[in-house]
């Protein structure tokens, strides 16, 4: 009974943290493909929208297609983001901050990083709290003259 019960676990542990696959036909254009994306993630099916997601990464040259695949980064982004799963969240939103000159893509990208990292501190990067650091240091040493009136 307990080899069973092991068994059942270690089977549902390796179900949930398998990606999934999804079946799109080669003619579908990236806009058909987000929309079945954005489908699943309204049934909370996040892994399979995360699926169409990337088909729009993986097919689609960003070159040709720069909003359809700097959208889908976002997107994907945003259902690591939405599940609570930050640290997978964060390299998708900079991708689009990094690559991609989509404003509105860039913008929600940007105020949700700024919005995990509130929640989450340490997951800010290096550069960004030495850049803090330095704009501190800045306003500090700034010459300000005192005069003292008798």
């Amino acid at each position: 009974m307990v080899k069973k019960s092991l068994l059942l676990i270690f089977l549902f542990v390796i179900s949930s943290c398998a990606s999934v696959s999804v079946d799109v036909e080669e003619a579908l254009a990236p806009q058909v493909i987000s929309e079945l994306a954005y489908n699943e993630f309204n049934k909370k099916a996040y892994k399979k929208a995360i699926a169409y997601y990337q088909v729009i990464i993986d097919r689609f040259d960003r070159n040709l297609y720069p909003k359809e695949v700097a959208w889908a980064y976002y997107e994907i982004g945003f259902c690591y983001y939405y599940q609570g799963k930050y640290k997978e969240a964060i390299p998708y939103f900079d991708i689009v901050l990094k690559e991609f000159a989509i404003l509105p893509a860039r913008i929600l990208s940007s105020n949700i990083l700024e919005t995990i990292y509130e929640k989450k501190p340490d997951f800010r990067p290096v550069e960004f709290v030495e850049d803090i650091i330095i704009e501190e240091d800045t306003v500090i040493e700034e010459d300000v003259e005192i005069v003292i009136e008798d």
